[in-house]
């Protein structure tokens, strides 16, 4: 039988969600079904090294530069495809929006197949548009797709309320997640020794504004009188611009004893795995990684409410989501600190519930490349 012969084009392999989710996907993609070639338009990122034998890989820059946008936007959409890709396919798929979306959206080819897919919660109409050249090349690209994937159902109902002039055909596909590797990298040492005295939180994230670290180190601030964080201590992983602000708002507020910046660390699920709680104060998400792995870890979580935290925890079976604004979050963690025998409430719910499989995740992208 002849292989569909699948493009993914992505921007970069840098160590976001998106890109851990999509290296799984491709690690476990039946390859004697589809041709897969993998292609991003800058070569950087720890996940290159992580692309499987099978696939093809190849960039178009070596490294980010200045000014890519400028370049970008001063031709049209069907010249970068020209260049950038390079070959015919069954089926192109942008994996991020903006660029890769533009590109994808301007294949020549009309029995190519092109899917757009979305990551995250859009908080205005002008989000989106960042790698176009306005709203209205925007809305167009996105017509001209045959189908618009989304990692969430929020997601999704976020685009199509915000969109309604783009018609194209819509469905959620959830991230694939490498749950046994998940497991059996949780399994090794860690570097920091935690007292089984405390009470001990973990976050795991790229250290950027809009992930909302400094929300968390403010509500620790204003717990700190209440007397409820004497035994609490909050490990962050993760490295981004972010980091020396926030290094600075817990020195500045005296929590160095409550609150560690860790840095970044290439195996995250060694420390997740023996917390008792993981956190995520973002602003918004798609449908997050790291929360999903928290669960399938055994662990809860506590979390603003951003797309997908519904689906992940199961309307709160799993952890508690608090409205998505500083106040509800200092609320929130006082509400449960006071009453710690909930956390346990829900790791027992988690562990009484079907394991996740990665292979039941990839079944609906092969449904989903078939169907085409």
């Amino acid at each position: 039988m002849k292989k569909k012969k699948i493009l993914i084009f992505h921007y970069n392999l840098q160590g976001g969600g998106a890109e851990r989710v999509l290296v799984n996907l491709l690690k476990y993609l039946n390859l004697n079904k589809y041709d897969v070639t993998l292609k991003t338009i800058f070569g950087t990122g720890p996940y290159v090294k992580d692309v499987p034998d099978g696939v093809k890989y190849s960039c178009v820059f070596k490294r980010e530069f200045k000014g890519f946008n400028t370049m970008m936007k001063a031709l049209p959409g069907r010249f970068w495809h020209w260049l950038f890709v390079r070959g015919h396919y069954d089926i192109e798929i942008a994996y991020l929006e903006n660029s890769p979306t533009r590109i994808v959206a301007a294949c020549p080819h009309k029995d190519t197949k092109k899917v757009g897919w979305v990551h995250i919660e859009f908080d205005e109409r002008s989000t989106p548009c960042a790698g176009f050249r306005d709203e209205v090349e925007m809305v167009t690209a996105y017509n001209k797709l045959d189908r618009v994937v989304f990692v969430a159902q929020r997601t999704r109902e976020n685009f199509v309320n915000l969109f309604p002039e783009i018609k194209v055909p819509v469905q959620v596909i959830h991230n694939v997640n490498d749950f046994d590797k998940i497991k059996r990298m949780s399994q090794e040492d860690i570097s920091i020794d935690l007292s089984e005295k405390a009470l001990n939180l973990c976050a795991v994230n790229r250290l950027f504004a809009h992930k909302g670290f400094h929300r968390l180190i403010k509500a620790f601030k204003r717990l700190e009188n209440t007397g409820l964080i004497d035994d609490v201590r909050l490990h962050i992983l993760g490295d981004g611009p972010e980091r020396n602000n926030l290094e600075q708002l817990v020195a500045d507020n005296g929590l160095s004893d409550h609150v560690k910046l860790l840095g970044f660390d290439p195996n995250p699920y060694k420390y997740v795995s023996k917390m008792d709680l993981f956190l995520c104060s973002s602003y918004r998400e798609g449908y997050s990684t790291a929360t999903t792995e928290a669960i399938a870890l055994g662990v809860p979580v506590f979390t603003t409410d951003c797309s997908g935290m519904e689906e992940i925890l199961e309307d709160g079976k799993f952890g508690m989501i608090v409205p998505n604004d500083d106040e509800a979050i200092y609320q929130g963690l006082k509400d449960l600190l006071s009453h710690r025998e909930r956390i346990a409430q829900y790791r027992t719910a988690i562990q009484a519930a079907p394991p996740l499989t990665t292979q039941s995740l990839v079944d609906k992208y092969e449904e989903f490349f078939d169907s085409l």
